[in-house]
């Protein structure tokens, strides 16, 4: 009877060393996390993590052992973090290691009351901050099955093809995502749910995310400017292509006053999809007035069975005017046409551009114009052949969905989707660079 009672008594104290509280933490997108804290006092320690085997649900128990015994994950959590806690008064500090998936940073964070403030530091040293509240449960943070309907919802009435919601791999990633939706507790788990479950599908990208508002601000701080290489040749970079048309004014004063005769584009890594920001850079180098093509929407698709003929993507379609693409509004359309208008003033050097696997979307559609009408010298690696516009949809006040709504057809209806444009020079790495500055 005593054995008993002492056991007993080792059990309960040994329970009563460990607490669990649930936090609900913000990074510095405003996405959050729902992290249960366990304590443990009688060594020192902690253990925080987002909901259980979530990792195991989404992927699979299958791939998530192969993945586990490959050594690719340590837990089943999205995040998982441990290390030492330590009491000083009322505050608690949490020294330890932060685990996101297969990858592992470095972790602090102190408590105080029902406050949380903590950060973990990447590989390249930057510092991201977490901060949070005591919440009373592990109940899910927002009503995610609501908002994964809508985004079903609208996916089915805008999605470039009806035919891809009939698709097996649609059905699929649908039911799947349906049977995880009652589980899902944040919003880590809603990404990571539709990222790795979108995977399979016919399309991309399909993605659920709060509202980013730093986006526009860190893509304001990239100035168009022009590099020189030398006397004669200038080259403009990825980064730093004009993204309106003051700022391709002031770029065409700039290399027609210092008279450069050979102009570089360089469009490797380029997957940006504004068709205004595309047509301003080459209606500054095309002395030739094309129609290079035209964007097609779900409401053209539902109502033909065929891309237009060139006659049609005269009449029928608007120009791309930049303002309707960036508002959101090229899938309540039928389509918009990509023309080239030469300015008054265009570049009368020799253009060379550079491409590889992810020059992509309506800079690859451009790509294909400028080696067919001998436009522009095309050096580097074949593009990706992936030239479907996406847009974003507000679902709630909170979240969005982005979702492809556009698929490009050349004016004899031609389409580049999957099959990408071959370089008239085909080098690799800085090695199309030099072979460029070679043969001035």
């Amino acid at each position: 009877m005593l054995k008993n009672l002492i056991i007993f008594l080792i059990v309960l104290q040994s329970l009563s060393a460990v607490s669990q509280s649930f936090w609900e933490i913000e990074n510095e997108h405003n996405d959050e996390i729902l992290l249960t804290i366990d304590l443990n006092a009688s060594n020192g320690t902690f253990e925080a993590y987002t909901r259980k085997n979530a990792l195991k649900d989404i992927a699979g128990t299958f791939t998530y052992t192969l993945a586990k015994t490959a050594g690719k994950l340590r837990h089943a959590e999205i995040v998982f973090i441990d290390g030492k806690a330590s009491r000083k008064g009322d505050s608690l500090t949490l020294i330890g290691t932060f685990n996101y998936f297969d990858k592992q940073y470095p972790f602090s964070a102190s408590i105080s009351g029902n406050s949380f403030k903590g950060r973990y530091t990447d590989t390249k040293n930057k510092s991201h901050g977490l901060i949070g509240i005591k919440v009373p449960d592990n109940k899910p943070l927002k009503n995610y099955p609501s908002i994964i309907n809508s985004a079903f919802s609208v996916a089915e009435k805008y999605l470039c093809y009806a035919s891809w919601l009939k698709s097996s791999e649609w059905l699929d990633f649908k039911e799947k995502i349906s049977e995880l939706k009652p589980k899902i507790a944040d919003d880590y788990e809603l990404a990571a749910s539709f990222f790795w479950l979108s995977k399979k599908l016919p399309f991309s990208p399909f993605t659920i995310s709060k509202f980013n508002s730093t986006e526009n601000l860190k893509r304001a701080k990239n100035k168009a400017s022009v590099r020189e290489l030398t006397a004669q040749a200038a080259l403009l970079e990825p980064n730093t292509l004009p993204s309106t048309k003051s700022e391709m004014d002031s770029l065409a004063s700039v290399i027609d006053k210092r008279g450069y005769s050979k102009l570089i584009i360089d469009l490797r890594g380029n997957y940006r999809n504004n068709p205004f920001v595309a047509k301003e850079l080459v209606n500054y180098i095309s002395s030739k007035k094309l129609d290079v093509g035209v964007y097609l929407t779900r409401k053209w698709f539902d109502a033909n069975h065929r891309p237009p003929g060139l006659q049609e993507c005269q009449k029928v379609f608007e120009n791309f005017s930049g303002a309707n693409y960036t508002n959101g509004d090229l899938s309540k359309g039928t389509g918009e046409n990509l023309k080239i208008i030469p300015r008054s003033k265009t570049f009368k050097g020799k253009v060379y551009v550079l491409t590889d696997s992810k020059t992509s979307k309506v800079f690859e559609a451009l790509v294909y114009t400028l080696k067919n009408e001998s436009i522009a010298t095309i050096v580097g690696q074949k593009t990706a052949g992936a030239l479907l516009l996406s847009e974003k949809f507000i679902i709630n006040n909170e979240y969005e969905l982005v979702l492809p709504v556009a698929d490009y057809f050349t004016c004899d209806g031609r389409s580049l989707e999957k099959i990408g444009v071959e370089p008239d020079v085909k080098l690799s790495g800085e090695d199309a660079l030099k072979y460029i500055l070679k043969s001035f």
